[in-house]
């Protein structure tokens, strides 16, 4: 699941400054066997973070890594909600992960 392209590394630094504008403090997560791309949190708010890009099509193209990720919230793996961020076109386009998959976020960071 993990992915330790320089691109990937170069857009979690665009999430980043995305989360520390909506008031986030972060933690970049490292290592090749890591879940998660980044940590945040705003007071008692946590946040679990996978982060992405790409040049055509949309999260479908990420199914396994949703799956994955379905199945950490289904099982409560983690304290708090898990996100998916997908860079495309200039744009973030960003999920909410449920225990059955992915919906889209409206609006700027929650």
């Amino acid at each position: 699941m993990a992915d330790s392209s320089h691109a990937t590394r170069s857009i979690s630094f665009d999430a980043v400054r995305e989360l520390q504008n909506g008031g986030y403090r972060t933690i970049r997560v490292a290592g090749p066997s890591r879940i998660f791309d980044l940590i945040a949190w705003k007071g008692e708010k946590v946040l679990f973070l996978v982060v992405r890009r790409t040049r055509s099509g949309g999260i479908g193209g990420f199914a396994e890594t949703v799956l994955d990720l379905a199945g950490f919230v289904r099982e409560k793996v983690v304290p708090g909600p898990v996100q998916f961020w997908l860079y495309r076109s200039n744009t973030w386009l960003r999920y909410l992960i449920l225990p059955g998959g992915a919906v889209p976020i409206r609006g700027m960071v929650v």
